[in-house]
């Protein structure tokens, strides 16, 4: 896979005070620039959740600071000037001030070497800590609160449990004194692994430094920290989250004319709009991720070619990659000594991939085959961090020779090196090089005869590519459907602009009227009455001109809001059709053909009735609420092919606590099978005996509430049985039923999800599941649907 982002020579330099960190040493360098190279996208630092970003990302702006690599110090002349000539400023009036005013001179410091500002001659990461020093000394001494806690989280400390200490403190004198910003700084520092290890936690600190620096009118802060917060959200999937914060925080950094800190707001542009390109990646919209990177490239002076030229590789145009590369080669940067080696190794490898797409495969092997036998070494024989680079590098050169030589033909070889490459990324939960590899090996495994093989590795490629697909689908559906909510406002302003020009040409036409009407009744009265009824004829028409014209450009809008609505239905079917489980369908024209193999006709025939029935329900069921006894007729037809195949191993039941007017209640359609499916397939299935599955319906205040419930062997003994057996394909049923509640929720504004009990007795021992899903629903649902 081409991953061109290592090669990054802009920083978010609006990312926490990674100064502060108080840790010394070779192995420091070592962590910084590995650091460097995960938040730049070479590979992924392995944290947890949303954590991820929060913790990674902190040490960008230290490892570009001390290795000096970055671009935006000459390629940006004007914020950098900007900013140094108003340090220098500060620097020059620090020794004539005193007291307060001394204080706040030095937290402006800071503050700008906090940015990551360059200045020649000085070093940030030395530079915040010994005015943080400075600043809690002198802040103690005339007892100056807002000060002490400035210096609380920049000076330097012994130890990472101190610094924690130290902000946390910070954080109690915001809340005494009231201060929004020091409550968002001190937020923003605990929103960071190394001081608060809770995931939870942490996120509860990134969503409170949001709050705080918004409601002290620190546009720029704001907007620096929310970077991060959407870099989590897409980290872990939640697209949607990230597409809204950041569209939010460019608007909000248009809205800041202030622009004290120049260097930062340039910073936090550049991120804000790459991240919204990785974003239209995700989803396979390479044009609009394009135009978002070309933006990024533009302000800071082609310092992202090889984002561009990745994107031009995804896209299939390896003719343009290649030309975006070479001139990110040819540029000042790539012979500048303090790049890390492996770093432009694997910008290297990026462009084996262009010669191997281009069946170049000489040219990629002199490539390849060097660097992997660096990384190789690197990884036998490097410690901590530069290990794990290794292993990266490794991955990435396996995966590269495995697809060059596979197109060879010469697939032993290609085997050799694509297990090389699947040992690394599954270790490193690297998904998509996993799929990626996963269809390598099938195809190698075809090409040496062993279809069997071929067909698992094929199976497994394609469960990890329907769980990306499926998140696509719901992103693309949910921006159609801010599409169609931009292009409604857009239109009520276009209507609105349209009325008021209407309404001043009137005015306009009025006055002039007006004044001929006086000047022709002084000359002539009766010349003026005809002229003042040939006018006001002449106002009428041109009235019922215009009204026509706007009633044409209403049709005109109306017309667009329906197209659009339409295309975003027609996602949201694609999204949901997906649950339809083709394992199942596959089964059961497979239970039909035994039963005609045996001979029984009438089970056959009973079997292939109640199977179409299901299918034409199912197909049937094209709106996106559909009456709950509908979906109850399809769960029953379901349920009863899936004892007819299994030979009557279970019974079930279907019951109504209270009085539900399955007629009048809407739900999303097939909503209930995936928790029968999965109580028969791994509770019931196992057990041995007969078993027993209970579906109930009850109605409360507005809350349809479904409880199902099985006697099978249990979710731990299931997961066993499931380990044990050779074809460990992972069911996507709840992934998705997760997902519809969502955007369910979201849609209708209506509370909807489902919770998993373990049913044990006195002993621990599992005897069986309960799923109890609950849906709010209104008496109007259908019409909102």
């Amino acid at each position: 896979m081409y991953s061109p982002h290592w090669f990054h020579s802009s920083s978010k330099t609006s990312c926490p005070p990674g100064i502060l960190i108080t840790q010394r040493g070779e192995e420091v360098m070592h962590t910084i620039v590995f650091l460097f190279l995960g938040a730049a996208g070479l590979f992924p630092v392995t944290f947890h959740q949303t954590g991820t970003c929060f913790h990674m990302k902190k040490y960008l702006l230290i490892a570009l600071l001390i290795t000096g690599i970055d671009k935006g110090m000459h390629a940006q002349p004007n914020p950098a000037a900007t900013d140094s000539l108003k340090i220098d400023s500060l620097r020059k009036m620090l020794p004539v001030l005193k007291g307060i005013r001394r204080v706040i001179c030095m937290i402006r410091l800071v503050e700008y070497f906090y940015d990551g500002a360059p200045v020649a001659g000085s070093n940030p990461r030395d530079s915040v800590p010994y005015y943080g020093k400075l600043i809690l000394d002198e802040s103690r001494k005339i007892n100056y609160r807002k000060g002490m806690a400035i210096g609380l989280m920049a000076a330097p400390t012994q130890s990472e449990s101190i610094r924690a200490s130290n902000v946390r403190e910070a954080l109690k004198i915001g809340e005494q004194t009231g201060d929004e910003e020091i409550m968002g700084w001190a937020c923003q520092l605990l929103a960071r692994a190394e001081l608060t290890p809770d995931e939870r936690e942490m996120e509860r600190y990134a969503a409170a430094s949001l709050d705080h620096f918004h409601k002290s009118g620190n546009i720029l802060r704001e907007v620096a920290e929310g970077n991060w917060v959407a870099d989590g959200f897409r980290e872990v999937g939640q697209y949607e989250k990230t597409f809204d914060l950041q569209k939010r925080l460019l608007d909000l950094l248009k809205s800041d004319s202030s622009l004290e800190f120049a260097w930062g707001h340039l910073q936090a542009k550049i991120w804000g709009n790459w991240d919204l390109s990785e974003l239209y990646s995700v989803i396979g919209d390479y044009e609009t991720a394009l135009t978002y990177m070309r933006i990024c490239n533009e302000l800071d002076k082609d310092g992202f070619l090889l984002d561009i030229s990745g994107i031009f590789y995804n896209m299939g145009k390896y003719d343009s990659a290649l030309i975006y590369w070479t001139r990110m080669r040819n540029g000042p940067d790539w012979n500048n000594p303090q790049h890390w080696k492996p770093g432009k190794l694997l910008a290297m490898g990026g462009l084996a991939s262009i010669y191997i797409a281009t069946k170049r495969y000489d040219s990629a092997f002199k490539i390849l085959n060097p660097n992997l036998i660096y990384f190789d070494s690197l990884s036998k024989y490097a410690t901590a961090n530069w290990k794990h680079v290794g292993g990266y590098g490794k991955m990435t050169c396996s995966e590269s020779l495995a697809k060059a030589y596979s197109e060879q033909g010469l697939f032993k070889t290609a085997l050799a090196y694509a297990r090389q490459a699947i040992d690394f990324a599954i270790k490193d939960s690297r998904i998509v090089n996993v799929m990626g590899t996963y269809l390598q090996l099938s195809t190698i495994f075809h090409g040496l005869g062993n279809n069997d093989s071929a067909y698992d590795y094929l199976v497994k490629y394609h469960a990890i590519k329907d769980s990306i697909e499926n998140k696509q689908a719901i992103l693309r559906l949910y921006n159609a459907k801010k599409d169609a909510e931009t292009q409604k406002k857009q239109d009520q302003i276009l209507l609105l602009d349209k009325d008021n020009k209407l309404k001043s040409q009137q005015l306009k036409e009025n006055a002039q009227q007006r004044n001929i009407l006086l000047i022709l009744v002084a000359a002539l009265f009766l010349t003026g009455a005809l002229l003042y009824r040939s006018i006001a004829l002449k106002r009428k028409n041109e009235r019922l001109k215009l009204e026509n014209q706007l009633a044409i450009l209403k049709l005109e809008s109306e017309k667009k809001q329906a197209e659009l609505k339409r295309q975003a239905t027609e996602l949201q079917l694609q999204a949901l059709r997906v649950q339809m489980n083709p394992h199942f369908i596959f089964n059961s024209l497979s239970s039909i053909n035994w039963f005609i193999m045996e001979n029984d006709r009438e089970m056959a025939s009973d079997y292939l009735t109640r199977f179409s029935k299901l299918m034409r329900m199912v197909l049937n069921a094209q709106k996106p609420m559909i009456p709950l006894e509908d979906e109850l007729k399809m769960l029953e037809l379901y349920i009863d092919l899936e004892r007819l195949r299994f030979n009557q191993v279970f019974d079930y039941s279907l019951t109504f606590t209270n009085a539900v007017d399955s007629g009048t209640i809407s739900i999303p359609p097939m909503l209930l099978q995936p928790f029968c499916e999965n109580a028969i397939w791994h509770g019931l299935m196992n057990k041995e005996g007969k078993g027993h599955l209970a579906i109930n319906i009850c109605s409360e205040e507005n809350t349809l509430k479904c409880t199902i419930t099985d006697d099978g062997v249990g979710r731990r003994q299931a997961a066993i049985f499931k380990s044990k057996s050779l074809r460990r394909e992972r069911s996507m049923g709840l992934e998705i039923t997760r997902e519809r509640l969502a955007l369910f929720s979201q849609e209708h504004q209506a509370e909807a999800g489902f919770r998993i009990e373990d049913i044990e007795d006195e002993n621990g021992t599992g005897k069986g599941t309960r799923v109890i899903l609950t849906i709010a629903y209104k008496a109007d649902i259908e019409k909102v649907a």
